[in-house]
């Protein structure tokens, strides 16, 4: 059994506490130092037999002028005791030290001219009494607790302001916090509630949920009720909250309103989504009629270069409209102009561009092969080393031999792995004679098709809507720029 415990006695140091002093400590004690044992008889008086007995715990304001006197001093009646010794805590430490140079003891009073947080603590008095011809050592402490001055003001209610009106809405849940800061106060017991007064001036009190926060000016609460669905009646009741301390008490009132819809929100919500639709539809549009030159500005940045390793020789092969002998000199006299625009095309304006201004080479059989082969395995031949075929049509090339030419691209493009890729270009406008094959038919409503509104005579941009077309269905190459790609 550990008597230590029993008898609240703890040893520190050197010396034997006893916590709190009580009738049955009395007794026998021996202690034992260097070989040498000393016994100490212990006889405890009850201190009530002492009317006179002193405070053994005070409270200190910081910045006071307090005292502190023994508490038994003034209880063995008639003796003049001049030996008094005072002590700090539990290891006996001395009152006075150099960072507190402005205690004083005066007539066994520690005298202090301004109180500290510091200078809280334990302080012991002991002095010698002789009793019956016997010596005694009085022992008492006295607990000192420094803090600052109780609050003189009720506590403050921050929030929400008295009168004020919180917007509510039928049907849903409403929190009502009330903030409130209350001054320090030693025996701090706050009483904080709600109550309710209705419509028929019937008080209800409504309890919550609270919290305190210390802060360095006091303790901040928060008192939360909820109203978990607001009612008609809810509308019309009045809501008070109340907080009381030892000094006096704050009040404050609000009411509910009903919560309209926000109309201004909406009508922003309502025209940032327009504005997004108007800016989405604006953006399509604008995507819708410059897809082709947006597909064009990533290819000449991003993409790379199409015809490097494919084992072809050309770029596009050109097909169009040749000069005819089986025809009469007077039909031949009718057709010399629109002939010579479909050989000016051919032959000079599409090079002019395509190969000039964008490193496509073309094939132009006047210009590139060689007479003397046989003509329609030369255009099958020319056509597999081609990784795109432009026909310019017209009447008549649609009525001429030429537009075998466009029959044996359409079967080449069916008997490769990889199926050529035709532009066709209308020069002019014609009418599809009943003759016409059929393969060939359905090539010029599938295949896409560019027209041709320029003047050749007049100043041809090479930015025009026409030739970005084309350079649209034409592979991806790297245009030079001053010999260099």
């Amino acid at each position: 059994m550990d008597v230590s415990k029993n008898f609240k006695m703890s040893k520190i140091g050197t010396a034997l506490w006893f916590s709190p002093v009580e009738m049955r400590h009395s007794g026998t004690y021996l202690c034992r130092r260097e070989n040498k044992c000393m016994k100490i008889q212990v006889h405890v008086k009850s201190k009530e037999n002492c009317t006179t007995y002193g405070h053994s715990s005070l409270y200190f304001t910081i910045k006071m002028k307090r005292s502190v006197s023994c508490p038994s001093l003034s209880c063995p009646q008639g003796t003049n005791i001049s030996n008094v010794r005072w002590y700090k805590t539990a290891n006996f430490s001395a009152v006075k030290t150099p960072n507190r140079f402005s205690i004083e003891i005066i007539n066994n009073v520690i005298q202090f001219n301004e109180i500290y947080t510091n200078d809280a603590g334990t302080y012991i008095c002991d002095y010698l009494l002789y009793i019956d011809g016997k010596e005694w050592i009085v022992r008492a402490t006295t607990e000192v607790v420094v803090g600052v001055q109780d609050t003189r003001r009720p506590p403050e209610i921050l929030g929400p302001s008295n009168g004020s009106k919180i917007e509510a809405v039928l049907g849903k849940p409403l929190n009502l916090t009330c903030r409130i800061r209350f001054r320090f106060e030693r025996h701090f017991n706050p009483v904080i509630k709600w109550t309710m007064m209705n419509r028929n001036f019937k008080e209800e009190h409504i309890g919550g949920s609270d919290h305190c926060i210390k802060k360095v000016i006091g303790i901040e609460c928060f008192f939360t009720i909820t109203l978990h669905k607001v009612t008609v009646d809810d509308l019309h009741a009045t809501f008070y909250c109340h907080a009381q301390n030892s000094v006096g008490n704050a009040t404050t009132m609000i009411t509910l309103s009903k919560k309209e819809k926000d109309i201004v929100f909406f009508i922003y919500v309502l025209c940032a989504t327009v504005l997004f639709l108007l800016i989405l539809l604006a953006g399509g549009g604008l995507m819708y009629f410059y897809w082709i030159e947006i597909v064009l500005f990533y290819r000449h940045y991003l993409s790379k270069d199409e015809t490097v390793g494919d084992d072809k020789d050309f770029d596009a092969f050109i097909s169009y409209a040749t000069h005819s002998s089986d025809l009469s000199d007077e039909t031949r006299e009718n057709h010399c102009k629109i002939d010579d625009d479909e050989e000016r095309f051919a032959t000079q304006l599409l090079p002019s561009v395509l190969e000039n201004n964008y490193n496509y080479k073309l094939c132009i059989l006047e210009r590139d092969i060689l007479p003397g082969g046989a003509y329609v395995e030369d255009i099958a031949k020319i056509i597999k080393r081609s990784r795109r075929a432009i026909f310019l049509l017209s009447q008549r090339y649609i009525t001429g031999p030429s537009l075998f030419e466009l029959q044996a691209a359409v079967t080449c493009s069916v008997e490769q792995e990889e199926p050529l890729k035709m532009i066709l270009i209308k020069l002019h406008s014609f009418k599809e004679p009943d003759s016409m094959p059929q393969v060939v038919k359905k090539a010029l409503k599938a295949l896409p098709m560019v027209s041709w509104k320029g003047d050749l005579d007049g100043k041809i941009a090479q930015n025009t809507k026409f030739w970005n077309k084309v350079r649209y269905y034409m592979p991806v190459k790297k245009i030079k720029h001053n010999g260099k790609i």
